[in-house]
């Protein structure tokens, strides 16, 4: 699990650097594998807007680009082609340092001289299967509300460190950034301040563009539906694209970054159809047939059987593998203007049986196969819809489709102070295990030697008296 530490910081107020939060994370169970500083190496580079593109004379494969620093105006001579006027791109200036001890100095391209070159994503060290369309086989184009000169470190939040953590299977809540965050805050005695999940605006009403959800297998724990009409699909917010490319997943398009975003945030998978594309436009949840087949995202034809869960349209045709893929032909486009987004949870046996037979592991299924709370997906397309309008990606509809297979009851744990003593060789008292307790997010109360713990929705691996015990 990577996790960006700007991004750990924007839900628990922490003035600790990298090596303190991973010291930390460690004595409380995360093994850390390594921690990466993002601008090492690398000085001296600038946001700029391109005034003008012009072809070389002589070299035509290159262009003479015009910039304009803030305070000063340049050329700079390019091979990419994905840039054009007006956009705000990122040039490393004579003298500036790059990542492999890379010094850049001036060149000479046939008589015109170049003090500096455009950068590229891999040329500030990032892998090439992260790079966002818009600079894919070219130069950075920034989209945020950047100004020529800012520096480009900054705004690409290069001024972080990154913690890859080695998750234990038994802590699937800890496949997030809240989920360390959380434990970030038991470490340092923090209370972490979740996403509020509002929405300040919501039109018509969900039954107005979707006709019903049916759910018709056992492995289905939770399923909540929500619709978004005239969606415009464009760019992200360079803030969410630093997050995800940090995180180590590439950016998409608004709609399937938000889902990304939030999986990573939360550990909660979402999917979003086409809703335009559904059939019926409904939903029916069931077991696939032998045999029966389906194109997924990949653009592969995958061989189902009756172990597997598919979603289907409302003519009982597959148009997803649950927990696992995307179906093609519902896929979000370029063209899409409504869409309906999905939260769900699935039997974990059945995911890691799916995956592992099609040898097709995804973000996804790696969570779902250490079991995502039912609870969690309320939450999660909270979330959704909350992002959708902030940033300007379309208009949530009112209302909802939810399925939940059982009620979901709150769940409490006694712990005896006298037992927990004698099993770690402490003398703690009461109070002392009450506030170990409450640091990681835990409500407890005491009734004689004993310490009453509601277990929240997400700690799923707390299930008996030894479990508190192991986390005091």
């Amino acid at each position: 699990m990577l996790v960006p530490v700007k991004w750990l910081k924007q839900y628990i107020d922490l003035d600790a650097d990298s090596r303190l939060i991973a010291d930390k994370l460690t004595d409380s169970g995360s093994h850390v594998e390594s921690i990466k500083s993002l601008d090492e190496g690398i000085t001296n580079i600038k946001v700029a807007k391109v005034e003008n593109i012009k072809e070389h004379e002589s070299l035509k494969k290159l262009s003479l680009v015009d910039l304009n620093l803030g305070d000063e105006e340049i050329t700079l001579v390019t091979g990419a082609k994905n840039m054009k006027v007006g956009d705000l791109v990122v040039a490393a200036l004579e003298g500036a340092n790059l990542p492999g001890g890379i010094t850049i100095g001036e060149a000479d391209f046939d008589g015109v001289k170049s003090k500096g070159m455009l950068l590229s994503y891999e040329e500030l060290g990032y892998s090439d299967s992260l790079v966002p369309k818009n600079s894919k086989d070219g130069i950075i184009i920034l989209t945020g509300d950047y100004k020529p000169g800012d520096c480009g470190i900054k705004a690409l939040d290069l001024d972080d460190q990154v913690i890859e953590f080695e998750i234990t299977p038994n802590r699937p809540d800890c496949l997030s950034i809240i989920g360390m965050a959380r434990e970030a805050g038991a470490s340092f005695e923090k209370t972490i301040e979740e996403p509020k999940n509002r929405v300040d605006s919501e039109v018509d009403k969900i039954e107005d563009y979707f006709n019903g959800l049916h759910i018709e297998t056992e492995k289905t724990d939770r399923f909540i539906l929500r619709v978004i009409k005239d969606v415009e699909i464009k760019e992200s917010p360079q803030w969410m694209k630093n997050d995800l490319m940090k995180a180590g997943m590439r950016p998409i398009n608004n709609i399937v970054d938000i889902t990304n975003f939030i999986m990573l945030e939360y550990g909660q998978p979402l999917h979003a159809y086409d809703l335009d594309k559904i059939r019926e436009k409904a939903l029916i949840v069931r077991d696939a047939k032998d045999g029966e087949q389906l194109l997924t995202l990949d653009k592969n034809t995958r061989s189902l059987t009756s172990e597997d869960i598919v979603i289907c349209d409302g003519k009982s045709n597959p148009i997803g593998l649950a927990g696992v893929m995307g179906g093609f032909d519902t896929e979000v486009t370029e063209s899409t203007t409504n869409i309906l987004i999905e939260a769900a949870t699935f039997e974990d046996d059945s995911i890691r049986q799916t995956s592992k037979r099609l040898n097709l592991r995804s973000e996804a299924s790696s969570r779902y196969e250490k079991k995502v709370p039912s609870k969690l997906a309320e939450v999660a397309i909270d979330r959704f819809c909350e992002l959708i309008e902030a940033t300007s990606s379309g208009i949530v509809v009112a209302g909802s489709c939810d399925h939940k297979k059982d009620q979901i009851e709150d769940r409490s744990l006694r712990l005896r102070n006298s037992r927990s003593n004698t099993l770690l060789g402490l003398d703690l008292d009461i109070n002392q295990t009450r506030a170990y307790l409450e640091n990681l997010g835990l409500e407890t109360s005491i009734e004689g030697d004993e310490i009453i713990t509601k277990i929240p929705y997400y700690r799923e691996d707390l299930t008996i008296e030894a479990d508190l015990i192991e986390e005091v």
